[in-house]
This record gives C-alpha cells, sequence and structure tokens, in this order.
C-alpha cells in the first residue's frame, strides 16, 4: 500500500493557538495554496482519496478530481484530540502543572478530556487495518493532519513517537509512505 498523506492548507486561527479537532477553516488564501497543492497532486497516480471530516481538509479533498468520485471522510483521521485545551494559546497551557506532566510524556498521558498519542496512533492503525483488509496493492491520497502523519510515519516506519511531532511537514506538503506489510 502507497499512502500519499497532504498536509491540509493554513487553517484560518492565530498562530499559538491549540486547535487540534477544533474545526476551524482556511486562510482566505485557500484557492492560491490549493492550487500548489494541486500542481503536485497531478503528478501521483492514486486509486481513492480519503480525508479527514474537518474544514481545512474537507475543502481540499473536496477540490480533488478522481474521476468523479468523491472523497471518502473518516474521523480516524482527524487530528488529536486537544480536550479543554483546544482553541487556548500553548502559553496559557503550558505552564499548568497537569501540561508539564503531558508534556513530559504525551505519548501515553492523555490531554485534559481529550487524547494521548496513544490513542491517535490507535485510530491511524485500525484506519490503516482496514485499507489493508480491502486491498492491500491500493495507492492512496490522503488528506490529514501534521499529527495524524507522524502517526503514519511511527507505524509504517517504527519512527520513535516522542519525535512524531518534530516532523518537518508544512502545510500543503506531500509525505509519502509505503507499506510492505501486514499490520
Amino acid at each position: 500500500m502507497r499512502c500519499y498523506l497532504v498536509r491540509h492548507t493554513k487553517p484560518d486561527v492565530p498562530d499559538g493557538i491549540c486547535y487540534g479537532q477544533s474545526d476551524v477553516d482556511v486562510l482566505p488564501s485557500f484557492d492560491r495554496e490549493r492550487d500548489n497543492v494541486l500542481k503536485k497532486v497531478e503528478e501521483i497516480e492514486f486509486d481513492l482519496i480519503y480525508s479527514s471530516p474537518l474544514k481545512r481538509c474537507a475543502r481540499l479533498a473536496k477540490s480533488i478530481d478522481l474521476k468523479g468520485r468523491k472523497p471518502i471522510f473518516d474521523e480516524r483521521l482527524m487530528e488529536m484530540n486537544f480536550g479543554s485545551w483546544e482553541m487556548k494559546p500553548w502559553t496559557d497551557i503550558e505552564n499548568t502543572q497537569y501540561a508539564k506532566r503531558w508534556f513530559a510524556d504525551f505519548i501515553n498521558l492523555p490531554a485534559p478530556k481529550g487524547e494521548s498519542y496513544i490513542d491517535l496512533l490507535s485510530r491511524v492503525r485500525h484506519f490503516i487495518m482496514d485499507i489493508q483488509a480491502i486491498n492491500n496493492n491500493i495507492k492512496l491520497l490522503i488528506i490529514c493532519h501534521k499529527g495524524v502523519i507522524g502517526a503514519f510515519n511511527t507505524i509504517i516506519n517504527n519512527y520513535d513517537p516522542v519525535k512524531a511531532f518534530d516532523l518537518n511537514i508544512d502545510f500543503g506538503d506531500i509525505f509519502e509512505l509505503e507499506l510492505n506489510r501486514k499490520l
């Protein structure tokens, strides 16, 4: 299975805000950013488009033509759920006692009323296993989020989960992965 993971375009949210699963829209520069992504995507052969249902992904997914077929929206491709931290400035979050513990072990410790990285990995792993059960030789274009791309990389390439959010993946970038084994 070959996966072309596309990070959504720039969201309409100020820098420094925790927005995980908040359904924020894209910036007014979306048309220009979308056109840049479409130029990259037109050179890729793929069988299906999957997308996070969040607006910042869905708008991009709906603009990609796959011979008239619609993208398939899957909640397992949504960004990590930061629970009660959603839409709050990171500067307000990072100095709390819970945040200090969370930053030390975000792999296992969930955000308040949210998810841990293990939870995100589990969602993505189940998505991959379901796709493999249908057709392991498929080429997928997946519109998603940086955290989800990191989860794919962690699962497929045994990447260190602690470094998953350190991947240099800008808005509109494509990250290609090949999975040659059953999960």
